[in-house]
């Protein structure tokens, strides 16, 4: 009990705030790289149209390897990866950024299809719903304190008929 007091009697005598011994200040800016992951998918548009079946559920496993993506931003330079064997694609964004603007995620494959993106840390979904002529959709701004993760479906009979 004794050695307790003293310390907490140094410490006041010293008429240092407790919170000033920390190095992390309220001002510091987190930035990148952060973890940035696309998961590329082949489903046929009888799944995707099913009432009973969901998107996820029938068009998840079906993994596409040699998709080439592209993250761009006003702020940084385009990030480029492509998805492996199973259909996971991933790259570490905003390098040295806390925040990008005008971010958009495209596929060298413009197939037409469906997109889903959230950030995994809160839960928020960024973009949900079909993908835009040229293979792209919009993701806003994206920051350092986020973890993104796309689920990209490709539309089968779209790819044997265009």
């Amino acid at each position: 009990m004794r050695r307790m007091l003293i310390a907490i009697v140094l410490v006041c005598g010293a008429c240092l705030p407790l919170a000033t011994s920390s190095s992390v200040g309220a001002d510091d800016v987190l930035t990148g790289p952060v973890a940035f992951t696309v998961h590329a998918a082949t489903c046929s548009s009888e799944d995707v149209n099913a009432p009973d079946i969901g998107l996820y559920e029938a068009c998840h496993a079906n993994g596409v390897g040699g998709v080439t993506f592209t993250f761009a931003s006003l702020e940084a330079d385009p990030v480029s990866f492509t998805t492996d064997a199973v259909g996971v694609g991933t790259a570490e964004i905003l390098d040295g950024f806390s925040s990008a603007t005008q971010v958009t995620l495209s596929a060298d494959d413009s197939t037409a299809g469906y997109a889903y993106c959230s950030n995994q840390n809160s839960g928020a979904v960024l973009y949900h719903g079909t993908k835009f002529e040229g293979g792209g959709v919009p993701l806003f701004t994206v920051d350092s304190s986020q973890a993104i993760v796309c689920d990209w479906y490709i539309t089968t009979d779209q790819v044997a008929n265009g």
